[in-house]
């Protein structure tokens, strides 16, 4: 039978706290953080002013009633959704760049799939924003 290890590995004395603060300060000091978090603390009153000021209830009620909308969205489908508009922007401004199209190369984009799918899912979006305005 094999005899038992006598080798112990070495254990790290245990760091003070204010060893962790040092390291935490030096870190938020090294990458310029804490001259950021100093200056905004120190301006804090007037940005609290600020911010009461341009906030009102109406603005209040408004954002969490916006927030409550965002609240059913299902992330697979966000991220779907957030992909096409990182695509359309990059498609938008290429075509921007380029010649202008003629009516006849538009109503050929009609023939393309996506583009109904899309055509589709704005005019629903619309239809529902629409939906829900008040009527005259």
């Amino acid at each position: 039978m094999a005899r038992p290890l006598s080798y112990a590995p070495p254990v790290r004395p245990d760091r003070a706290p204010q060893d962790d603060v040092d390291e935490l300060v030096r870190a938020l000091h090294d990458s310029g953080l804490l001259r950021a978090m100093a200056g905004g603390a120190r301006a804090y009153p007037q940005l609290l002013t600020k911010a009461l000021q341009a906030v009102d209830a109406r603005t209040v009620r408004s954002v969490l009633e916006l927030a409550g909308g965002l609240r059913d969205l299902d992330p697979d489908e966000s991220a779907k959704v957030a992909d096409g508009v990182r695509r359309a922007r990059r498609d938008a401004a290429e075509a921007a760049a380029g010649k202008p199209e003629g009516p006849l190369r538009l109503l050929r984009r009609l023939r393309d799939p996506d583009t109904r799918r899309g055509l589709a899912a704005a005019l629903a979006a619309l239809a529902a924003i629409g939906g829900s305005l008040p009527r005259d």
